[in-house]
């Protein structure tokens, strides 16, 4: 266990594009997000050496777990928070019912990435950065530590405003298939609320048929009750043509096209993930996307 622990600290200071054996990096594209894994998987691993005594280490300042806007938190999987640099003061509190200023259960939401299968997950949201006032966007990895008492923590950390990753998007659209698959297009109205795990940054879910009625659109409900299947974007590619030709003989697909963000109107280069799904004996596709500049 120490050599592994020394291994991960190494990757997390001297070989940023280096992988450990405590946690999985594979799949993300941007190095911010690989860091920010590190940087909590190297927590864990304290956590599981060490037990609460790691606690102490979390709380010094100016320290690798303590510095600019970057600290580790520690709760229990009852919520109860036990680590929290920035205000100490908030220690020994039940944190499952925090929201953010949308209304987002992220205290829930962080304790269902730490219970499942694999332990681990990003929460998307919100947030004042420590001293402010004003929300940002901050997306937040959670993993899973077992100390060596037997007790189990959700350890998490995260960074504002980060670039979006494409594992992101699938894990949108596999949340919201899922989500379909339970509640057919009763769905669609928990998708729309900014308080939803389905609103984040710039993405959304969108939802049409396979002949390109398009049943729901979070950012652009104008579409709704449409049929987008000749619709251009603003170079004149047939981009929902593109999709529903491919996905006749695939099941998902990425596509990109110049469609703007939610709330302006001039269009920029967005790229889509899309999933076909069978909802009620109709054959429906789901999609979301972000824009990558």
């Amino acid at each position: 266990m120490k050599m592994i622990k020394m291994l991960c600290i190494l990757a997390l200071f001297m070989a940023p594009l280096t992988s450990c054996l405590a946690y999985n990096i594979k799949g993300y594209e941007h190095e911010e997000t690989k860091e920010l894994a590190r940087f909590v998987g190297a927590a864990v691993l304290e956590i599981e050496e060490n037990g609460e005594a790691a606690f102490f280490q979390f709380r010094e300042k100016d320290s690798r777990w303590l510095h600019d806007t970057s600290y580790i938190f520690v709760w229990g999987l009852d919520g109860m928070r036990y680590v929290y640099p920035p205000d100490p003061s908030g220690e020994g509190k039940n944190m499952l019912n925090l929201k953010d200023i949308d209304g987002k259960p992220i205290g829930k939401m962080f304790v269902e990435q730490a219970e499942s299968k694999t332990g681990e997950g990003w929460v998307h949201y919100r947030w004042p950065k420590p001293g402010g006032k004003i929300p940002f966007w901050k997306s937040t990895f959670i993993k899973r530590a077992r100390a060596p008492s037997g007790k189990i923590y959700l350890v998490g950390s995260g960074k504002y405003n980060m670039r979006c990753e494409k594992i992101f998007i699938v894990h949108m659209v596999n949340q919201a298939i899922s989500l379909l698959e339970k509640k057919e297009l009763g769905a669609l109205d928990i998708m729309r609320s900014r308080s939803s795990e389905f609103i984040f940054q710039n993405s959304y879910i969108f939802v049409k048929d396979d002949e390109g009625n398009e049943l729901f659109n979070a950012a652009f409900p104008k579409l709704e009750g449409t049929n987008v299947l000749n619709l251009q974007d603003a170079e004149g590619k047939y981009f929902v043509q593109e999709v529903i030709n491919t996905l006749r003989f695939e099941d998902d697909c990425w596509v990109k096209y110049m469609w703007p963000k939610p709330g302006k109107t001039e269009p920029s280069k967005k790229l889509a993930y899309e999933k076909k799904v069978s909802v009620d004996g109709r054959i429906l596709i789901v999609g979301a996307g972000y824009h990558p500049e």
